[in-house]
């Protein structure tokens, strides 16, 4: 049941989905691997074709997202698994190859974790959008963060002492249709690079 009540809260609330701007962006760097951190039903594929020499590793805690991702995307280029993020073998990819997103995750886990996962992934490319809590936010702001599952909404500054090394850009009213700010933090890419995907409009 919750999957359902999910994607009917998400079409209700979003404007534009947070994976357009991941999409946008795988379309412009090269790699080999993308690993889809917390990949729900892997939207970033309505905004990103994988080519031939590319491979896909979703990973997600959902049962009903992995059998129905295995059934949808069942050719060689796509991997799905029930995995928590400290449980994936970064090892097994190369880092100069690999680029991975966590759209929405970390605010779903605590400092430790997201300490263990970048310890692990210091020479990957990596991309995260979560909500950022922001001096001034107003009443629905503050509303719609209580209503969200994720525990570990995080002040900027406080994203920024966990998430160190990383380029930040803060994303004002860019996603739902209600005031709402998000924090993207991006490791290994070109400012500009990123600045370029997020100026495309997507239809």
């Amino acid at each position: 049941m919750y999957p359902y009540l999910y994607n009917f809260i998400q079409k209700l609330i979003l404007k534009k989905s947070l994976n357009s701007d991941a999409g946008n962006l795988l379309n412009l760097i090269n790699f080999e691997n993308i690993i889809d951190i917390g990949c729900g039903e892997s939207e970033v594929h309505k905004y990103f074709k994988i080519k031939e020499n590319q491979k896909y590793f979703g990973f997600e805690l959902s049962d009903y997202f992995v059998n129905k991702l295995k059934k949808k995307y069942n050719h060689n280029n796509f991997y799905f698994s029930k995995k928590k993020i400290d449980e994936i073998d970064f090892e097994k990819f190369d880092p100069e190859k690999t680029i991975i997103l966590l759209i929405g995750v970390f605010h779903h886990i605590d400092d430790n974790t997201i300490k263990a996962f970048l310890s692990k992934t210091k020479n990957f490319k990596i991309v995260s959008i979560d909500a950022v809590i922001l001096p001034g936010q107003n009443f629905i702001t503050k509303l719609l963060f209580f209503l969200d599952k994720g525990n570990f909404i995080r002040k900027l500054s406080d994203y920024k002492k966990i998430i160190n090394g990383f380029d930040y850009k803060v994303l004002h009213n860019r996603y739902l249709r209600f005031p709402y700010d998000h924090l993207m933090c991006f490791k290994n890419i070109e400012r500009a690079v990123v600045d370029r995907a997020l100026r495309i409009i997507d239809y």
